[in-house]
């Protein structure tokens, strides 16, 4: 059985400029879109070694950092958006009663969005440019992304 990465190692030109993770984490999803958009990326990232699986999907500085660390890579709209996220809701937990546990679960929404989503909307803003607001852009799709808009250019 040959390893299912080995047909996502090259690496675009525009990638020069990234750090190494930043290049591994792209050419997975120019090859197969995120981890669960197909059968075929799910056997593929199931194929993956752990570390690398976590490095993929999730980004431990964006959980620390949040809204912060989206506006440092320039995704300031979903930045943004995260940080309203988070301001309703500390509005909400400081006037309801739900209970320790529950206030205590609301703290890590929105970290763990951050967490779960930086990767593909750095991918997003880097290869094609978004400016969307949605921090889930292209997350429920289930389907790769289209090619680079490069591309289309060439076509014409």
């Amino acid at each position: 059985m040959t390893e299912p990465h080995r047909d996502w190692t090259d690496q675009p030109a525009e990638d020069a400029g990234l750090a190494d993770i930043w290049r591994r984490r792209f050419a997975f999803y120019d090859a197969y879109g995120t981890p669960n958009s197909s059968p075929e990326a799910q056997q593929a990232f199931k194929a993956l070694p752990f570390g690398t699986r976590m490095r993929i999907s999730g980004n431990f500085l964006a959980a620390l950092f949040g809204p912060l660390y989206f506006f440092a890579k320039g995704m300031w709209r979903k930045g943004l958006s995260l940080l309203g996220l988070g301001l309703a809701l500390g509005v909400v937990v400081a006037y309801t009663d739900f209970g320790g546990a529950i206030d205590r679960a609301l703290n890590f929404v929105v970290p763990m969005i951050a967490l779960l989503t930086a990767n593909w909307c750095y991918y997003l803003q880097v290869r094609f440019r978004s400016e969307s607001w949605n921090p889930f852009e292209g997350m429920t799709s289930h389907r790769p992304p289209g090619r680079r808009p490069e591309a289309h250019a060439a076509d014409s």
